[in-house]
């Protein structure tokens, strides 16, 4: 009987260890969203964080028509080369290793201004990025452009590591 007893006591223990460390990995989980925000001649791509810890950026990639590229002027350029009006300014942020995004906190990726948005937003939908993050807790995950899944945990999984500039 003490065998018993001292099983379904181990047990509670175990699980209780686990709910306390769920817990803890709760509060400090950070959630990365992409947000665009578009005018008649401006447009910007901001990466959000919408959780409650820091989000620990680990690498970025950016592709255009699924070719991965070095950077985001490079993919802004090869998107626009093909458009009949390429009158456009930009200004880009860059994302790599060790960049920290706190709760609340924003980065805009990338800014564009131009006399006529719509040629410029007909080839957006060819750019994709991934964000690769991870908590204080060292649980990861990837947020993905042009998606509306929640980011994938790949807390474990071996994933590229690059930076976008």
């Amino acid at each position: 009987m003490a065998l018993i007893v001292s099983g379904l006591t181990a047990s509670a223990a175990l699980y209780q260890s686990k709910v306390f460390s769920d817990q803890l990995s709760a509060t400090v989980w950070p959630y990365l969203s992409f947000t665009t925000n578009a005018g008649p001649s401006t447009f910007v791509l901001t990466l959000e964080n919408d959780g409650a810890g820091p989000a620990i950026v680990d690498s970025a990639q950016v592709f255009v028509d699924g070719k991965p590229l070095p950077s985001m002027s490079s993919a802004l350029l090869q998107l626009a080369a093909k458009l009949p009006h390429r009158g456009f300014t930009y200004a880009t942020s860059s994302i790599g290793p060790g960049q920290v995004l706190r709760a609340g906190a924003t980065a805009a990726i990338v800014k564009l201004s131009t006399r006529d948005l719509s040629k410029l937003a007909t080839a957006y939908h060819r750019l994709t990025m991934n964000v690769y993050y991870c908590s204080l807790l060292n649980r990861c995950w990837v947020v993905k452009l042009h998606t509306s899944e929640r980011p994938a945990d790949i807390t474990g999984q071996s994933y590229p590591h690059s930076a976008i500039q």
